[in-house]
């Protein structure tokens, strides 16, 4: 496979972005990164940064010119034959995976075994670079239109990240927006037309909102549940930590007590609606015992929410 990456040059990405040579030495770098900085395994790096190299190579064979299908899978067979080790060629083997929203689609971690965390990074990167790089290109999905397929790339990168631990075992916050500068950085200069050098940034965020939404939608979270998730975010959020907000929300808003708390806090609200925001900083000046108990009760409680928020327990926040 190594002897072939030269011909990746004379096969083209986009003409914007250059060949599938230089999208796998993006990829090379970008896997490596991922393992390290935001999957935290250091001991994945080099095989990630290997499987990155070599995840496009199988385009420049005769077999995926021939059938196209098996690109991909095909890398991860010729990995296999050449003796490359289990976690290189399943990585390869799997990278274009996720395509299905749902969390039961392919790959399982059943399929990925060892190779889970050099998979993740490895397809992570790979739809990454592909939907920034397109979008700062220029090339943006309409309702009718999507060449690129940058719709299905961003649902099988985001579904990667929403199921992480069922997938690779881990469970941490994944900085979503380090992700998208840090692809941006490997895909250089492009010409951007005159436009706004911020607009790719925006048109990205929008752009992964949406699918984040869409996938969410697909797996049956409810339209006021998303809006109280999703609704008044600016920039991409950790999708692990949205689905784990969306679970809980879910699991409680049917209960007595968060039917009731809904009522007093819409009637608090209105209450308050004319007040004008100010810190309490008089509470010394409460005689009331039944004032004193609530401060103090809030007090307690609002620190016990503010441990469990900071653990990512949001049932029991």
């Amino acid at each position: 496979l190594e002897s072939r990456l030269p011909r990746l040059d004379t096969i083209l990405f986009h003409k914007r972005l250059g060949s599938y040579r230089a999208k796998a030495e993006r990829l090379e770098k970008l896997a490596g990164w991922i393992a390290s900085e935001v999957l935290s395994v250091p001991s994945a790096v080099a095989t990630a940064r290997q499987a990155g190299r070599l995840a496009k190579v199988d385009l420049a064979t005769g077999m995926v010119r021939e059938l196209t299908e098996l690109q991909g899978t095909m890398g991860g067979v010729y990995a296999r034959a050449e003796g490359l080790s289990e976690d290189v060629w399943r990585a390869i083997y799997y990278h274009y995976l996720p395509v299905g929203v749902e969390a039961d689609a392919p790959p399982a971690r059943a399929d990925l075994r060892s190779a889970a965390v050099p998979w993740a990074a490895v397809s992570v990167a790979d739809k990454l670079d592909t939907v920034v790089g397109l979008i700062a290109a220029g090339e943006r999905p309409t309702g009718t239109r999507d060449p690129y397929g940058l719709r299905r790339q961003s649902q099988g990168l985001l579904r990667t990240l929403i199921d992480l631990p069922e997938l690779t075992g881990l469970e941490l916050p994944i900085p979503m927006d380090r992700l998208i500068v840090e692809a941006r950085a490997g895909v250089g200069t492009v010409d951007q037309r005159d436009e706004d050098p911020d607009a790719w940034h925006k048109a990205v965020t929008m752009f992964l909102l949406d699918r984040l939404r869409y996938i969410f939608e697909q797996r049956g979270f409810a339209y006021d549940e998303l809006n109280a998730v999703l609704g008044r975010q600016t920039s991409v959020p950790d999708p692990l930590d949205a689905r784990r907000r969306l679970e809980a929300l879910r699991a409680t808003r049917d209960s007595v007590d968060f039917e009731a708390l809904a009522v007093a806090f819409k009637r608090v609200k209105n209450l308050s609606r004319e007040l004008k925001r100010q810190p309490v900083d008089h509470l010394d000046r409460l005689t009331e015992p039944a004032e004193a108990a609530l401060v103090a009760d809030y007090a307690r409680r609002s620190a016990q929410i503010r441990e469990a928020l900071k653990a990512r327990q949001y049932g029991q926040a």
